[in-house]
């Protein structure tokens, strides 16, 4: 899969900005949980060959864009980096309060000339919501 980096390269990938949350928004993802998030994001990138470009775990959302080549499935992307992420949270912890995962996801798509400020709007979800950063 190509996606474009800036140049004369053509871009063969598709682009979306994906959000998903917490089963009734609760915030239940903690400071300690926010590695187990991404790195099972990347490795349902990986598997499902999802590029990341940039993402944010917030203690009741996530948000990721991504490229992915046409015949990806996004919803193969999201399954599996929720799937992974509450199964990996959940065995690490030592209390009675589960991650869960509310149904479905947001994605929106993106144009390439668009990627950037999508990227820059994921980095700033801690100033945009100070009260959802995991602690």
């Amino acid at each position: 899969m190509m996606c474009k980096e800036g140049g004369g390269h053509k871009a063969s990938g598709l682009y979306a900005h994906v959000t998903w949350h917490t089963w009734r928004r609760l915030a239940v993802i903690r400071k300690c949980d926010v590695p187990l998030v991404h790195h099972s994001v990347l490795r349902a990138a990986d598997r499902t060959k999802v590029r990341v470009h940039a993402q944010a775990v917030l203690s009741d959302h996530v948000h990721v864009v991504v490229c992915y080549a046409p015949d990806a499935m996004l919803s193969a992307f999201v399954r599996d980096a929720k799937s992974e992420s509450a199964r990996r949270i959940n065995s690490a912890r030592l209390d009675a309060q589960r991650l869960r995962w509310c149904r479905g996801y947001y994605a929106g798509s993106l144009s390439w000339s668009h990627v950037a400020a999508a990227r820059s709007y994921v980095a700033r979800q801690f100033q945009r919501h100070p009260d959802r950063i995991p602690n």
